[in-house]
C-alpha cells in the first residue's frame, strides 16, 4: 500500500479495537486508514476500510453488508491480504484486513513501465493463485484491477475481493454495474449476476496493462469502452510469450463459459518456462486441458525410486507435476526464494485468539457398532468428520457410501484414505520394505474398480502416510529407506500419484532426518515433519523453502498437522510432556497451549477443535476438545485395550 498521510480532524480515533494513526487512501468507496493495535505492539498493522454510510443504505443493509463480507474472512490468505474483520462502527461497515507493505500494480507500471519476461510470469503466477482462493471460498472478486493488486515484497497481493458483492447486495445507491468498466467482463453490463469467469477477464486484462502500460480496450469515453468490450477482439501484442499470451487471450473470450478457471489458468501458467525460448506446443492452443504429467515428467520416473534424481525434477517447467493441486490453494511458500536454513518471514497478520468454548458442536444423533471391534461410534450428519475406513485384524473395512455400512476388503492391512469429494480412495498395498515394489491402489468407492500404481520398485524403501491434496486429483505417500542403524534414514523422500493418468513420481528431498517422519500436504506445497522437532516446508519438486523451527515433537494424524483453514499447526509442546501447541502458520502470533492427557491425537475436528484418544478404563474414548482441552463431544468409544488404525474423513460420505 501507499505511504499513509496523517489523520483529520473527523476521522474516528478507534474502531474494532485499532487506533487510526494515518490514511492510506480514499476513494469513492470510502477511506482507508492505517491502524495500529489499541492496546498492544505499535509495530503490527493493519489497514481499516471505512465505507461511506450511504453505500450500506438503511441500519438492516449496512448489517447484511457486513455478514456478506465476513464471507471473505473464508479464503485462504495465500496472495491476498487477509480480511481479518468486520462490523460497524456507529453505523458504517467496516473491513480491517492485513496491511501488505508495497505499491499497487498501476503504480509500479506507471513509474517504472510495464513488466516482461519472468517479472510478467511471477506476477500472473501470484495473482490467479490468489483469485483460485477467492474463488475457493465461495467468493467472486467482480472488481479485479491493477490497483487492487498489491506488490509486496513476498509476491504479489489482491485486496478488496468480497467488498463488491456485498455493495451489490445491500447499496441503494449503485443502481447498476458495479466494478471498473476498464475490466469488466462483457456480462458484467447485462442483467446476469457474474461468476468466476467474470474475474478471469479482468485477470487477463491486467496483465495486458502490466506488459504494456495501457487499458485492455481503452480508457476513453465509457461509451467508446464498453463498445469495444461487448465487440472488438483484444489485443495481447504486449504479452511476449506466446503460450501466456494464449491463456491471456481465452482469459479475454467474449463467452464466459469459454475462459479458462482460475485453476485451470494457474495449471497452464505452471507447464511454462518463462524463460524457455520455445514454449510447450500445446499451450499455444485456445481452451486446451492443462499439460499431462508427461509434459514435467520422464515416463519412467515412477521407476528411479529413491536412488535416481533426475535433474529436470529442479527446472520451472516441472512443477506441472501438481498443477492442479496448486490451483485451489496457494504459491506463497513456493513464490520466495528457496533457503536450506530459513526462517518463516516476519509477518504484521495478526493472528485469531484462542477458540472460544461456546462454538456449536453438533450433538450425536445416532450410534452404531463397528464390525469386528468393540467400538460404538455417535455421530451426526453435520459433523466435519466421520469414521471412513479401519483395519479390523482381518482386513480393511470400508464405509459405503450415503450408509453407516462397511465392507470388508482382505487384500489390504491399511486403511483406505478418502479423496475429498469421498469418490475415490487411496490404500497402500505394501509398506513393508523388504516385500517388494511399493504399489498405491486408487480405488472407486461406487464401483470398486481398483487402479494399483507403481510408485518405486526400489527394494528396502518404506511406503506409507496417503494423503490427498485439496483437490483429489492427486496423491502424496511418503518413502523412506531406513540406514545400517536404527532411527536413521539414509534417504527419504515423496511421492505425488496423479490419480487421473494413474501415474506417480518420486521426488526426494536432500536431508533425511532421524526419526519417523511423515509428509503431507499444505496448500500446493509439502511439509515434512520428523521426531527431531522441525516441521520443513518443500515445493513439489522437492527444494527446501523454509523451516518452522521449535515445532517440537510433531504428532501423528490423519491429515496433518495444519488446521483445516491452512492458518495454525499443532505439535507437541516439547520433546518430553503431553501438552499440545497450537501455532500460527506464518511464524508471527499467539501460540496456544493445549492441555492435553490423551493417548494419541487424531487431528483437527475443525478450526478450532481437536479429536484425540483417551485412555478410559480398559479401554479409550474418542472426543472433541476445543483449545482449553475441554472436552466438548465424545465421537466413539471401545472397550479394547489398543487404539486401532483408524481414518476419518472430511469428505462427504
Amino acid at each position: 500500500m501507499t505511504e499513509a498521510g496523517g489523520t483529520r480532524p473527523d476521522d474516528p480515533a478507534q474502531i474494532a479495537g485499532y487506533r487510526l494513526i494515518g490514511r492510506l487512501g480514499e476513494g469513492g468507496q470510502g477511506t482507508v486508514h492505517l491502524a495500529v493495535p489499541a492496546a498492544g505492539d505499535d509495530t503490527t498493522r493493519v489497514a481499516v476500510k471505512l465505507l461511506r454510510a450511504e453505500l450500506a443504505g438503511d441500519a438492516e443493509a449496512a448489517r447484511r453488508f457486513v455478514r456478506e463480507v465476513e464471507l471473505a474472512r473464508r479464503v485462504a490468505p495465500f496472495c491476498t491480504a487477509q480480511v481479518l474483520a468486520t462490523g460497524l462502527h456507529e453505523g458504517r461497515p467496516y473491513i480491517v484486513s492485513e496491511y501488505v507493505e508495497g505499491p499497487t500494480l498501476a503504480e509500479v507500471v506507471r513509474a517504472e513501465g510495464p513488466r516482461t519476461g519472468a517479472s510478467l510470469h511471477r506476477l500472473a503466477i501470484g495473482t490467479v493463485t490468489a483469485l483460485a482462493a477467492i474463488h475457493q471460498a465461495g467468493i467472486v472478486h467482480r472488481d479485479f484491477k491493477p490497483s487492487n493488486v498489491l506488490l509486496a515484497a513476498d509476491g504479489p497481493r489482491v485486496i478488496d475481493f468480497g467488498v463488491a458483492r456485498a455493495l451489490d447486495l445491500t447499496s441503494t445507491l449503485t443502481g447498476g454495474v458495479i466494478g471498473t468498466p476498464a475490466f469488466m467482463a462483457p456480462e458484467q453490463f447485462g442483467q446476469v449476476s457474474p461468476g468466476p469467469p467474470a474475474d478471469l477477464f479482468a485477470w487477463a486484462g491486467t496483465l495486458v496493462f502490466a506488459a504494456s502500460g495501457r487499458y485492455p480496450f481503452g480508457n476513453d469515453h465509457l461509451p467508446a469502452v464498453i463498445g469495444r468490450i461487448l465487440t472488438a477482439e483484444p489485443d495481447a501484442a504486449c504479452v511476449e510469450d506466446p503460450a501466456l499470451r494464449a491463456l491471456v487471450l481465452d482469459c479475454l473470450a467474449k463467452d464466459p463459459a469459454r475462459r479458462p478457471t482460475a485453476g485451470d489458468a494457474l495449471a497452464r501458467l505452471l507447464g511454462m518456462s518463462p524463460v524457455a525460448a520455445t514454449p510447450p506446443a500445446q499451450s499455444a492452443s485456445p481452451a486446451r486441458p492443462a499439460p499431462p504429467l508427461e509434459t514435467a515428467l520422464p515416463a519412467t520416473a515412477g521407476r528411479s525410486g529413491l536412488a535416481r534424481r533426475r535433474p529436470s525434477l529442479r527446472t520451472g517447467i516441472a512443477a506441472a507435476a501438481v498443477t492442479t493441486a496448486l490451483a485451489l490453494t496457494a504459491l506463497a511458500l513456493a513464490l520466495g526464494p528457496p533457503s536450506a536454513t530459513s526462517r518463516p518471514p516476519a509477518s504484521s497478520t495478526p493472528q485469531r485468539q484462542p477458540a472460544s468454548t461456546t462454538a456449536t458442536i453438533p450433538k450425536p444423533t445416532t450410534s452404531f457398532t463397528v464390525p469386528s471391534t468393540e467400538m460404538r461410534v455417535y455421530e451426526n450428519d453435520d459433523d466435519p468428520i466421520k469414521l471412513a475406513s479401519y483395519y479390523g485384524g482381518n482386513g480393511v473395512y470400508i464405509r459405503q457410501p450415503d450408509t453407516r455400512t462397511f465392507k470388508r476388503d482382505k487384500s489390504y492391512s491399511h486403511p483406505y484414505v478418502l479423496s475429498p469429494d469421498g469418490t475415490d480412495a487411496l490404500v497402500l498395498n505394501n509398506y513393508n520394505p523388504d516385500n517388494g515394489p511399493k504399489t498405491v491402489t486408487i480405488v472407486n468407492r461406487s464401483t470398486g474398480k481398483k487402479r494399483p500404481v507403481l510408485i518405486t520398485d526400489e527394494r528396502g524403501v518404506w511406503a506409507y502416510a496417503p494423503r490427498w491434496d485439496l483437490t483429489g486429483r492427486f496423491g502424496l505417500v511418503t518413502l523412506s529407506l531406513p540406514g545400517a542403524t536404527g532411527g536413521a534414514w539414509t534417504r527419504a523422500g515423496f511421492a505425488i500419484v496423479d490419480v487421473e493418468r494413474g501415474t506417480a513420481r518420486v521426488v526426494e528431498v536432500d536431508e533425511a532426518p532421524a526419526g519417523l517422519l511423515r509428509f503431507f500436504w499444505v496448500g500446493g506445497s509439502i511439509g515434512m515433519w520428523a521426531e527431531d522437532g522441525t516441521i520443513e516446508l518443500y515445493d513439489v519438486n522437492g527444494v527446501h523453502r523454509r523451516s518452522l523451527d521449535d515445532a517440537h515433537a510433531p504428532e501423528q494424524m490423519d491429515d496433518g498437522p495444519i488446521s483445516p483453514d491452512r492458518s495454525r499447526f499443532v505439535t507437541r509442546c516439547a520433546a518430553t510432556g503431553t501438552d499440545l501447541c497450537v501455532r500460527p502458520l506464518n511464524g508471527n502470533g499467539q501460540t496456544v497451549t493445549v492441555p492435553f492427557t490423551g493417548t494419541r491425537l487424531l487431528g483437527w475436528w475443525d478450526d478450532d477443535h481437536l479429536a484425540v484418544f483417551l485412555k478410559k478404563g480398559e479401554g479409550f474414548d474418542i472426543v472433541v476438545i476445543d483449545l482449553t482441552g475441554k472436552q466438548v463431544r465424545r465421537l466413539a468409544s471401545t472397550t479394547e485395550k489398543t487404539p486401532g488404525l483408524f481414518h476419518f474423513t472430511r469428505a462427504k460420505i
